[in-house]
């Protein structure tokens, strides 16, 4: 089982920039940087979230395929918020990948009284497709307003470093070759 497959994703918890990414899914939609949704099918939230599942747990994959065991446990917890669905994923490092029976809390958008908030990174299913397919890479997802990584200080740069790195501006390969620990 998969993390986040394993994971409640019912925290009714809504994140502020969610709409600027639908509206930039919507409008790279209009332009042809995304594809347009099939008019035929209709995709209820069930459905829904389960596309999201399947993209967060590809995202997870390529992100333990591609980074070396240092990048990985350099990572901090973070969560992917699908926003079409609501659906997130939790990403906890480990030496061996992500930890698969991780039980987060809802995320904390807004610090705390210490100061203290979660990572997050907020991009479109249509977008994690092409992402995920190689088809669009992570910076430009980002620079389009597709993909947002939202985390306090220098998390963001560890992050956005690590899926830049994941999902890089030419083809990439399924074929994934890592530090050897």
């Amino acid at each position: 089982m998969c993390t986040i497959c394993s994971l409640t994703i019912e925290f009714a918890v809504e994140h502020p920039q969610s709409l600027a990414v639908a509206v930039a899914t919507r409008q790279a939609i209009d332009t042809g940087l995304l594809p347009e949704p099939d008019p035929t099918i209709e995709i209820d939230m069930a459905r829904s979230r389960h596309d999201a599942v399947v993209q967060l747990t590809t995202m997870q994959q390529r992100l333990e395929q591609v980074l070396s065991a240092s990048r990985l446990m350099a990572l901090p917890n973070f969560y992917v918020l699908m926003i079409e669905s609501r659906t997130w994923g939790y990403f906890s490092p480990t030496r061996g990948g992500f930890d698969v029976k991780a039980n987060p809390s809802p995320p904390r958008i807004e610090p705390d009284e210490d100061g203290i908030r979660d990572s997050v990174v907020l991009m479109s299913q249509a977008a994690a497709a092409e992402i995920s397919s190689g088809r669009l890479p992570f910076e430009r997802a980002m620079a389009d307003g597709l993909a947002i990584v939202d985390a306090p200080g220098l998390y963001e740069e560890i992050v956005r470093s690590a899926f830049v790195s994941s999902y890089p501006m030419g083809a990439f390969s399924t074929l994934v070759c890592t530090e050897v620990a």
